[in-house]
């Protein structure tokens, strides 16, 4: 049984996930230090609205916060400012709401320990709810999420996902349920501990993979999953909620696949007609079943050598060994890339494949998948400029990161939208991001429970400290 191997005292310090989506009411000098608007009345005016329901942007609005909730949006001098609100002029600006993040990791691959980097810069880049979509120190992380709930740190509202669950020829420092009854033990054992979700990786068995889904959701709690093992349509018939990084990761269309193989898919990826009825068939059936597509451009991008590689705010992150390996890395994809066969074309598809999903009628999310050279929140920005780049309107790339997520985590009804009722978690940025999605990492305000961030501060405090071993 896998509860053999945790300690009982560190699982009572674990908060609950459900704790965190109450906002605090007090909050320390190392969360004050980085606030710069504290008005519990304050009235944006004069700023450019997209509101995150995929509508088009709306000019010259006011937007009106109260005790940390939106009270009112509309047109400049038609939607009165009650006395005692303090105006803030943001002529020039554009106003979203703040990134719902579904894969947004609190560790740095290959490092597996959490550090108060993550929630500094996801703060930083706008996001200000996350799902970690598989944790390498879950017990850290719910302390963590737990201490920014209670307002001892900055952060997003953090919702924690257990370890990892793999199989047969994984990663070796992820759990490796040997039966279904070993998997409903590891469900329970994290369930209890507060956990928000589960992540099956690329190894893992079907049996073990169905038991972990059905059996999570006797908790109400969502299953993801980065897969291989198990084709798309497999873990959709299997009741699967959401499957994480799109065409790259689909084994469908591996000819001859044994069940529970996890084969190389390159060559199967590279020849697939995109528009025809193989690829139809797939989306269609994961439409019919509800299983939500997590998109990680980001990260994807990494992969291919004719793009670009490294946002330089993202570089000033990373740790002396974080910064070398990106250096070393740099070089290898530069040696490769008149021969890699991660081409132009087989990007292109990665982009074509979200594109038919949504327009299939698929509900499409985002995270970055930090990594290599990604970071949290810079990573998240690049998403939004990619899924434009995809051929999504950038209201409706706002609504993929923001009131997509929110209904993904069941919180549709509370945040992901600028409108009255909804918490007052925004996104200001200097320029119109209606006509230049990179105007998104000119962010001037990250407001969260109505109090504003100033950006440059939180990432100052975590500037070299990616990938701190």
């Amino acid at each position: 049984m896998f509860t053999r191997f945790m300690p009982a005292i560190l699982l009572a310090l674990a908060v609950p996930a459900a704790f965190a989506s109450q906002p605090p009411q007090m909050l320390s000098e190392s969360v004050t230090r980085h606030i710069r608007v504290d008005a519990r009345q304050l009235a944006l005016t004069g700023i450019q609205v997209i509101d995150g329901s995929g509508g088009p942007a709306q000019t010259d609005q006011t937007v009106l916060i109260e005790n940390g909730r939106i009270l009112a949006v509309g047109a400049d001098g038609a939607l009165a400012i009650p006395e005692g609100f303090e105006r803030l002029d943001m002529d020039g600006h554009t106003v979203i709401p703040g990134f719902v993040g579904l894969h947004n990791h609190l560790h740095h691959p290959g490092v597996p320990v959490s550090h108060h980097a993550a929630p500094h810069l996801y703060l930083a880049g706008g996001v200000t709810t996350l799902f970690s979509a598989g944790s390498a120190a879950p017990l850290a992380e719910l302390n963590m999420a737990g201490a920014v709930s209670r307002g001892l740190g900055p952060g997003p509202d953090m919702r924690i996902a257990a370890p990892y669950v793999t199989g047969p020829g994984g990663n070796w420092v992820m759990p490796r349920p040997e039966t279904p009854g070993d998997a409903r033990a590891f469900v329970d054992y994290w369930a209890s501990a507060g956990v928000a979700g589960f992540k099956l990786y690329r190894h893992v068995t079907p049996a073990i993979a169905a038991a972990v889904i059905e059996h999570a959701h006797t908790h109400g709690l969502a299953v993801t999953g980065h897969l291989c093992s198990l084709t798309f349509q497999e873990a959709a018939e299997m009741g699967i909620d959401r499957i994480e990084h799109g065409f790259l990761s689909m084994s469908d269309l591996v000819a001859d696949k044994a069940r529970g193989e996890c084969p190389s898919t390159l060559s199967s990826l590279e020849t697939a007609e995109m528009d025809g009825p193989e690829i139809a068939a797939i989306v269609e059936s994961l439409v019919a079943r509800d299983v939500t597509l997590t998109s990680t451009l980001a990260i994807i991008e990494s992969h291919f050598a004719h793009r670009p590689q490294g946002d330089p705010r993202a570089i000033e992150m990373l740790s002396a060994d974080a910064r070398a390996a990106y250096d070393a890395r740099q070089t290898a994809l530069r040696a490769r890339r008149d021969t890699t066969r991660f081409t132009p074309e087989l990007f292109n598809r990665v982009l074509s494949f979200e594109r038919g999903f949504v327009a299939a009628g698929g509900r499409l999310v985002a995270g970055p998948d930090n990594g290599r050279h990604v970071v949290p929140g810079y990573g998240d920005q690049r998403n939004l400029e990619l899924l434009v780049e995809a051929g999504f309107p950038v209201a409706e790339a706002v609504r993929i990161m923001t009131h997509n997520g929110a209904v993904e985590l069941g919180l549709g009804s509370d945040r992901g939208l600028v409108r009255a009722g909804y918490r007052a978690d925004l996104v200001v940025v200097a320029g119109d991001l209606a006509a230049d999605p990179a105007v998104i990492r000119s962010t001037v305000y990250v407001f969260r429970d109505g109090h504003g961030y100033d950006p440059e501060s939180l990432a100052d405090a975590a500037r070299g400290d990616v990938g701190l071993r």
